[in-house]
């Protein structure tokens, strides 16, 4: 379960290049316009916290959605949806406006994003109904692969590249997705089969999957290839992915959140990784063994239902232990640089 603790070396300023085709558009007419209603002394660090815990909305309506009315889960959806991206940039720029960027804020900022993702991703499948467990599965474990192959690559280059279609592309459509969702007659036409026996919401996921699989090829091909330790986290997330679609027996919250804090112990430590020269990080050896060690025994052993969710589960429980301190580590480490209140007034951007 260790992480690396030990403080930044070297430059540990924020480089990056970015050549999102959505990011300018919205800077200029929705972020910029926004940001002077930003109270000064509001740190950085807290607007990342609110803005990804508006999203909590939708975790806890989706997890009895049977109780709300599925135009009510769509709105709360889309608003939730538009506070987080509206923060997950406001942050930055109140960062830069009252002189406190950090890699303390670097980290929690994409940290966050990763949890906010998953939240996404079960929230829209929520929202489907009809959608398998499988197709839940496969979206976050390519969207936890995206982030893991992302933060892999700053990593060993020591800047971060945001593709042309990332995360922000993809929200932008979930944002007109859920809109229409509020309306019932707009889902029975995204439910209606189209010729070859789909149902026409599944456009949306195979458009998610092609963003996402597009961006980690274009990353693979810059760093030539496939690092071990990136192999390695890919096939876990894989065998975990088709694990969860085939156990009926655990529970899609259950399963959701098992590959979540998989994927978060490794998003983790290359996020810290590249504050620390030389580094390559793997992900968390032991839960990989045992990953491997359950899906062989159940595939093969065939053992009772109630033994195999036990198992599973015990491992949910180490993933959720090492997730924790995989987190409480790194923010221990950079502790020093945590502001609550900004001391002085922040500027325009």
């Amino acid at each position: 379960m260790s992480v690396p603790t030990r403080e930044p070396a070297g430059d540990t300023s924020y480089k990056f290049t970015d050549r999102s085709l959505a990011r300018p558009a919205l800077t200029r007419i929705w972020f910029e316009r926004l940001f002077p209603l930003l109270p000064r002394w509001m740190a950085a660090n807290v607007v990342t916290l609110l803005s990804t815990g508006a999203l909590l909305a939708v975790l806890l309506l989706s997890l009895e959605p049977a109780r709300w009315p599925l135009s009510l889960l769509a709105l709360v959806y889309f608003g939730a949806m538009q506070v987080y991206v509206a923060g997950d940039h406001l942050d930055g720029m109140q960062a830069k406006a009252s002189g406190t960027t950090s890699p303390l804020g670097d980290f929690l900022d994409h940290y966050c994003d990763l949890w906010a993702g998953c939240i996404l991703v079960f929230g829209f499948w929520t929202l489907l109904v009809t959608s398998s467990r499988g197709t839940l599965f496969f979206m976050e474990a390519l969207l936890i692969l995206g982030f893991g192959v992302t933060y892999a690559e700053r990593e060993e280059r020591r800047a971060l590249h945001f593709t042309r279609y990332g995360t922000l592309e993809a929200i932008v459509v979930l944002t007109f997705v859920s809109a229409s969702w509020v309306f019932a007659g707009a889902r029975a036409w995204w439910h209606a089969e189209l010729a070859w026996g789909v149902p026409r919401y599944a456009l949306i996921v195979l458009t998610g999957a092609v963003m996402a699989a597009g961006a980690i090829v274009v990353i693979l091909r810059r760093m030539r290839g496939v690092p071990a330790p990136v192999a390695l986290f890919g096939a876990a997330l894989a065998v975990l992915w088709m694990l969860l679609a085939r156990r009926a027996d655990v529970g899609p919250v259950a399963g959701w959140f098992l590959m979540a804090a998989y994927g978060a112990v490794y998003v983790a430590r290359v996020m810290h990784g590249h504050l620390v020269p030389g580094s390559r990080s793997w992900p968390d050896r032991a839960a990989t063994v045992a990953l491997f060690a359950l899906a062989i025994w159940l595939w093969t052993a065939e053992p009772a239902a109630g033994d195999a969710r036990t198992a599973i589960l015990l491992l949910g429980a180490y993933l959720a232990v090492s997730a924790t301190l995989a987190l409480l580590r790194v923010v221990a480490g950079l502790r020093r640089y945590w502001v609550w209140v900004n001391a002085t007034r922040a500027t325009e951007p």
